[in-house]
């Protein structure tokens, strides 16, 4: 572990951003992760001790008010990373020993769903006997994923529970936000168990002299819970009832979920009321102004590194809400980018596959990944389209070949690109490879530093040893990149098709201009489901050529 930044709070918190990602992870926010060493206000580190410790790289759920799902989902933290958390946390306690503390809460919860690692388990088997000590209390929230790879994390998380931590030494959290099933699929939008089953679930782990489960809601502005039906749902001697307020994340913000409260407003005290009546027992945790500013509380980060690439996710989902298509308005779309560039194409020719290649231009993470400061949400809707583009010229057994836009010292090969553009990709990021959806075979994919793939000098050699003469021309951007290869192209004798509906530039107007000018001076325009066709029934008329001797041999 690398600790690359410390902040202390004096009196509440010491927060880390740690470097866990180890041999072969790129670097960046994909291999950084914090975990905060704290206590409760008003309670002496020296009777209660919190860690908060990460256990995974980023997270997969995104829930709406949780700054870690802004950041994506970057991999599992292995066991021997989460104990590196609290080892480190210890270390840096010299005068508390948790050996013989009387309560150290060691918290699964700063970053990551616990459920979807298993090697959380493993963790706390570790944990268990590295730390076989009364006052340790492990503490895992959750908002229980609905899926098949969660059932074998659950089931063995009793057995872990009874075999290390019984007697009261382990907390469940579920975190629920919600009763209705719609308003919780709001706040975490992928599927989760019914209340039903979650108190199944605890009819199954609770047993005497455990903690009873907690059900925490996260309430929004106005949010209230039902107490009836929580009360039919759980039984009050398995389960407690949390409500906490939404401290201001940059998620919460976003989504207008934000709702700081020091005494609860009579939509949360009422039902709370309501549950105690009914053999609840409820508590009531109100923001701590503290703890918001030491940006310790659930769903905050407090690392630079971390507030920059939430920062980017936000406006690259406002990019999407302004995208002139999505993959669902695509094929409409594309079918009126083709009436626009035919009025003003030159030259209709056929594909002729046999001595045609597919050329995909800089689809890459740089413009297709979320989290890239470049994302054009455009290339994703035409992402589907290139990926059949690649299959179909596979098939066929004709070449595809990729480029990539990227700069191995932008200050030495940028030229003007770099004093032009303000953001520049460079080569051996995560941000430069071909997206995988592709699967671009080691060798096809070329690096260019210029808006034409034509000044990598390799394409044009390769084109010319395959004998080809026809190019088929996807990606982005498709009056930068894309037209100033197809005008290249065009000047060295290749007959291009530049395809509508799988190639994207920042506006349509932008796009549509493109398309017009090429098919007006340089390519003809196609879509691509015809040109996917033609090459694979081409493939199957040779196929057949191919045959055909050998059946009539074998009929003499």
């Amino acid at each position: 572990m690398k600790i690359v930044s410390r902040r202390e709070i004096p009196g509440l918190a010491v927060n880390y951003l740690a470097d866990l990602g180890g041999a072969g992870r790129a670097p960046g926010p994909a291999r950084l992760a914090e975990f905060v060493d704290t206590l409760e206000p008003g309670i002496p580190k020296a009777e209660k001790w919190v860690m908060m410790i990460s256990t995974q790289f980023g997270c997969p759920v995104g829930c709406s008010m949780c700054d870690g799902g802004l950041l994506g989902f970057h991999g599992n933290l292995t066991a021997d990373q989460m104990l590196a958390q609290v080892r480190r946390i210890a270390a840096g306690n010299p005068a508390l020993d948790i050996g013989t503390h009387p309560k150290v809460k060691i918290h699964f919860a700063r970053m990551g769903e616990p459920s979807l690692n298993p090697a959380v388990l493993d963790a706390l088997e570790l944990l268990g006997r590295e730390y076989p000590h009364q006052g340790v209390m492990p503490s895992l929230s959750t908002v229980a994923p609905k899926s098949r790879a969660t059932a074998p994390f659950f089931d063995r998380l009793i057995e872990v529970k009874d075999r290390h931590f019984g007697g009261g030494r382990f907390q469940l959290q579920f975190s629920l936000h919600a009763v209705d099933s719609g308003s919780r699929r709001g706040v975490i939008p992928i599927p989760t168990w019914s209340l039903d089953e979650v108190a199944a679930y605890g009819r199954r782990f609770v047993r005497p002299g455990d903690r009873r489960i907690t059900l925490n809601f996260a309430l929004g502005p106005g949010g209230t819970i039902d107490a009836a039906a929580l009360a039919a749902a759980f039984d009050p001697a398995l389960f407690l009832v949390k409500v906490t307020p939404i401290n201001p994340t940059k998620a919460a913000e976003a989504s207008g979920s934000a709702n700081v409260w020091m005494q609860a407003p009579p939509s949360v005290q009422s039902p709370a009321d309501e549950l105690v009546r009914r053999g609840f027992r409820v508590i009531l945790s109100p923001s701590a102004q503290e703890e918001i500013e030491a940006e310790t509380s659930c769903g905050q980060l407090w690392s630079g590194e971390f507030k920059t690439a939430a920062d980017v996710a936000l406006a690259n989902r406002r990019r999407e809400r302004r995208s002139y298509v999505r993959p669902s308005t695509l094929p409409a779309r594309a079918a009126a980018w083709l009436g626009e560039a035919r009025k003003t194409g030159r030259r209709e020719f056929p594909l002729e596959p046999g001595s045609a290649a597919l050329l995909v231009v800089d689809m890459q993470e740089f413009f297709l990944s979320r989290r890239s400061p470049a994302y054009a949400p455009q290339a994703r809707a035409v992402l589907p389209n290139v990926r059949a583009l690649v299959e179909a010229f596979r098939r066929a057994g004709r070449p595809a070949l990729f480029t990539l836009h990227a700069h191995e010292d932008p200050a030495r090969d940028g030229g003007l690109m770099t004093w032009w553009w303000d953001k520049a990709c460079l080569a051996g990021t995560p941000e430069a490879s071909v997206s995988p959806v592709l699967e671009p075979a080691r060798g096809e994919v070329l690096r260019k530093c210029r808006y034409s793939a034509f000044t990598n000098p390799s394409l044009e050699r390769r084109l010319r040893r395959s004998g080809v003469s026809q190019l088929v021309v996807a990606g982005v951007m498709t009056n930068l990149c894309v037209e100033s290869t197809v005008r290249d192209a065009f000047d060295l004798g290749f007959k291009t098709f530049v395809v509508a509906d799988a190639t994207a530039a920042h506006t349509e107007e932008l796009h549509v201009g493109s398309l017009r000018s090429m098919a007006q001076g340089f390519s003809a325009v196609r879509l691509t489901a015809a040109l996917a066709r033609e090459t694979v029934e081409a493939e199957r008329a040779r196929a057949d050529e191919d045959v055909a001797p050998c059946l009539q041999g074998g009929t003499q």
